[in-house]
């Protein structure tokens, strides 16, 4: 009977993180803090209901400290893969809109240039983005004569 409460507080535990973790996604104004709260989703929330789980049904335990386990180890490289992504693409665009505020300041002020930049930003190589804003600002001034 003890033990049944005891999984039934650690399932609550984990169903209140996993709920304040999802606010906190859908709430969190950029994406490293978004990245914060969905961590805490995956390791207490998690291990919350990994926990309520082992202790009611002690038959899987083993299954569920595995996948414990997995989540241990891969939740950190992915955190870190998405953030250190978020990090790069951040740089290229501060370094772009540097290179749109260099130009001489016309007498009139410009639309603003769109640039696709997507395909490039896959490899991540800052040449190949360079190259094709400076062929949207041919391709603009073009536009203009």
């Amino acid at each position: 009977m003890l033990i049944d409460l005891l999984g039934v507080v650690a399932l609550f535990f984990g169903l209140f993180f996993c709920a304040v973790g999802v606010l906190g996604v859908i709430r969190m104004p950029d994406s490293l803090t978004r990245l914060h709260a969905s961590g805490k989703v995956a390791t207490l929330g998690l291990f919350g209901l990994l926990l309520g789980a082992a202790l009611l049904m002690p038959s899987s335990s083993l299954r569920l400290l595995a996948l414990g386990l997995f989540v241990l180890l891969t939740s950190p490289v992915a955190t870190h893969a998405i953030a250190a992504s978020v990090y790069r693409r951040r740089e290229i665009v501060d370094e772009l809109m540097e290179m749109q505020a260099e130009p001489e300041t016309p007498a009139e002020p410009e639309a603003p240039i769109a640039v696709d930049v997507t395909a490039v930003l896959s490899r991540s190589r800052i040449q190949d983005i360079i190259e094709a804003q400076q062929r949207a600002l041919q391709s603009h001034t073009r536009d203009d004569e």
